[in-house]
């Protein structure tokens, strides 16, 4: 069994990529596989990772590689091959830095195949905040994909888009996995919760502003979002806000963690997610584990999955669709608690999906 060895430079620091590494890194461990993570040398807050890094042991561990540089476009590790083994699988998170082609070649140096898990950076909408050449980068970014053993999706709705950049590239599919938690949704809190980044455009914000605005007030439900901001995301929210006048009805609060995350999940009345694309929402997985009656953008890659099952209201991606949506969450909620919950147990657990990535590695020579 090949020892797998996650390289990701941010490791250490706290987002969606981090956690899903964490997650992969301890199913691979649990199912028997030695998992090593390596991070750059930087001085990060390792309380925000805890939750995932923390269990370390004989066969899961992290090592600091020295990296020069600076984040995040000059950034690049220090001699990676010679962490590596002949016997090991290299896999790189996210793309489109330099750090991802140093450690492809550093790979191919050892002999060591690799597999990209791009964390929904290759969606067409996201590659528009790239700086250009836009060439050279697509040039270097095909080679990157097309030399791996695999590019590691989420779901099959990912893989148009990068054989369009990536023709030749290989693929797997198995999504991060959750584990239903024993807590369960109470709701009684008398809002409808949101979490994450404060992106009003990519999280698809503005349009849940604009369909509270198109309800009649009587009609119009108490929504709260906790993250933090991006790039002046809070305030560009805010006026969207004023603008429409729904300031009584949505209210923007700070970030929130631990306990007191909890509680806000599973006291909301429901939970939206109304983002404009979306690769594997962690914060919606936690919600639909716990129970919290979700509805959500049919836009996004999940959106199929969750079509299948009944497991949420899926709307429309404008306003009219939301708010349309909105109106038939409060009678349909109870039905779709019930049903998320059973999806993530049985689609989204470890002990369905680690099979599933071992059968792919099979398939692809690489056990």
């Amino acid at each position: 069994m090949r020892r797998i060895v996650h390289y990701y430079p941010d490791a250490m620091a706290n987002s969606g990529v981090t956690y899903a590494l964490w997650s992969w890194a301890h199913a691979q461990a649990a199912a028997g596989y030695e998992v090593a993570v390596l991070h750059a040398c930087a001085p990060y807050d390792d309380s925000g990772v805890q939750f995932v890094a923390k269990d370390v042991s004989s066969t899961l561990t992290r090592r600091c590689v020295p990296h020069r540089g600076h984040p995040r476009l000059t950034l690049r590790p220090v001699d990676l091959d010679r962490y590596l083994g002949r016997d090991d699988l290299l896999v790189l998170h996210e793309g489109w830095v330099p750090t991802n082609l140093i450690a492809a070649n550093a790979a191919c140096r050892a002999r060591v195949p690799y597999i990209v898990m791009p964390h929904g950076v290759y969606e067409p909408e996201w590659t528009n905040y790239l700086k250009g050449p836009r060439w050279l980068r697509n040039r270097a970014e095909r080679r990157i994909l097309e030399r791996a053993a695999a590019v590691h999706v989420f779901f099959d709705s990912e893989i148009a888009d990068i054989q369009a950049l990536a023709p030749q590239a290989s693929f797997l599919t198995v999504p991060t996995g959750y584990e239903v938690p024993e807590a369960r949704w109470t709701g009684g809190g008398g809002y409808i919760g949101w979490i994450g980044r404060v992106d009003p455009v990519h999280k698809g914000l503005d349009l849940l502003v604009g369909a509270i605005a198109r309800l009649a007030p009587q009609d119009r439900p108490d929504i709260c979002l906790r993250g933090y901001d991006y790039k002046g995301g809070v305030a560009r929210l805010q006026q969207v806000i004023a603008e429409h006048r729904v300031g009584k009805w949505v209210r923007i609060e700070g970030p929130i963690a631990g306990a007191d995350k909890h509680r806000f999940l599973q006291q909301a009345d429901g939970y939206v997610h109304p983002s404009r694309w979306e690769c594997h929402s962690i914060a919606l997985l936690e919600n639909l584990a716990l129970g919290v009656p979700c509805l959500v953008s049919n836009a996004i890659h999940i959106a199929r999955t969750l079509a299948q099952t009944s497991a949420a209201l899926l709307t429309q991606l404008d306003e009219a669709g939301i708010a349309k949506a909105l109106t038939e969450f409060i009678t349909a909620r109870s039905a779709i608690a019930a049903r998320g919950r059973a999806l993530i147990g049985d689609a989204f657990s470890w002990a369905t999906l680690m099979p599933q990535f071992e059968a792919s590695l099979a398939r692809l020579g690489l056990q």
